[in-house]
């Protein structure tokens, strides 16, 4: 019996191998439509030598190829694990769910996943049926691990190893649920940026989260239209390289909100008339053509202010080289502070 099921397999192949094809460009479609986040979506065509040693389990019988349901099986990673809920609702919607064989693994020294049989009309056969497994990606790794380890985490396992796999598995449900809370503690401190910047008496240090609200401040969103307009490109929602521009604002002296606002008031109308300036420097300098850009980012104009605060500040001009270099060494060439300073020098001289 098994020797025709493997045959047929083979037979078959072509088929399922078109069919894992389109489940899974239809999972990443049916994704990204309904905007659920994803570390990524697999698929696999069950391997022959993986079928037979299925085929021949003690514990299993297998009258006809359909009756292997996971022929074709695709797994869906998610960052958070609040997420699964999210990507389960959309395969019960959009999959018709064999209840009856499919469900939810919470092992006691293991991971917790997700795991559906579906029907799938325009398969190989009225039969066939393929799997669609949900994990977060630390639960992935966990079952990776597993796997390479050639073991199933059971009663059969040795109990000190048991022992030592739950306490992996502890440290994993803990790394999860934190995730999930670092996520939706971030998302209450850009409220609570924002909320303070709209005070007119708000203040924060530069960082991630004070960057993402200052970049919808109106003054800098209208210093970005400005800047696209003379470029020729649109303003966009992302925002310009958030780690490099918080640097770049506290290299050149603005490590404050409070601080920004006042340099964008004092040189934001000066932007237009530099731009050319600081392009054909940028370009002369440090090889970047600007004709490149198919868009502008949020928060593109804070560039040029900070280097208009640093060039137009009351610092001697050797100061103002002096800070540049600073800038351009840490950020640009780690390892050449002659050229860093060769690179200051000229901005101070192209923007002065």
């Amino acid at each position: 019996m098994s020797e025709s099921l493997l045959q047929q397999f083979a037979a078959s192949r072509p088929a399922l191998l078109e069919v894992g094809q389109g489940l899974h460009a239809r999972v990443e479609h049916l994704l990204r439509e309904a905007g659920v986040p994803v570390s990524f979506v697999t698929w696999r065509l069950k391997e022959p030598a993986s079928l037979a040693h299925k085929l021949a389990r003690p514990d299993k019988s297998y009258h006809a190829l359909w009756d292997v349901t996971d022929l074709v099986a695709l797994r869906v990673s998610v960052s958070f694990e609040d997420d699964i809920e999210r990507v389960a609702r959309l395969i019960e919607r959009s999959f018709q769910v064999d209840f009856g064989h499919s469900l939810e693994r919470v092992r006691p020294a293991g991971y917790r996943s997700v795991h559906y049989v579906c029907a799938h009309p325009g398969g190989p056969h009225v039969d066939f049926r393929f799997e669609v497994q949900v994990r977060t990606a630390l639960q992935h790794a966990w079952a990776e691990v597993e796997h390479d380890l050639g073991y199933k985490v059971n009663d059969a396992v040795p109990e000190a190893i048991r022992r030592r796999f739950s306490r992996v598995a502890s440290l994993l449900e803990l790394a999860d649920q934190e995730f999930v809370s670092i996520r939706d503690d971030l998302a209450s401190s850009r409220e609570a940026a924002r909320a303070t910047l709209a005070r007119s008496d708000g203040d924060l240090p530069i960082d991630l989260v004070s960057l993402d609200a200052l970049v919808r401040q109106p003054v800098l969103e209208a210093l970005d239209q400005s800047v696209a307009r003379a470029l020729g490109q649109p303003l966009v929602e992302a925002v310009f390289f958030p780690d490099y521009l918080v640097e770049v604002l506290k290299l050149s002296g603005l490590g404050s909100t409070a601080k920004v606002l006042q340099a964008l008031e004092h040189h934001a109308a000066e932007v237009p008339a530099v731009l050319p300036k600081y392009l054909a420097f940028a370009r002369h300098e440090l090889d970047f053509d600007a004709t490149v850009l198919s868009s502008v980012e949020r928060g593109y104009g804070l560039l040029f202010v900070a280097h208009l605060a640093v060039v137009r500040g009351s610092e001697l001009g050797l100061s103002k080289v002096a800070r540049l270099t600073r800038l351009y060494q840490q950020l640009e060439f780690p390892d050449d502070e002659k050229k860093a300073h060769r690179v200051a020098s000229a901005a101070v001289k192209a923007l002065g």
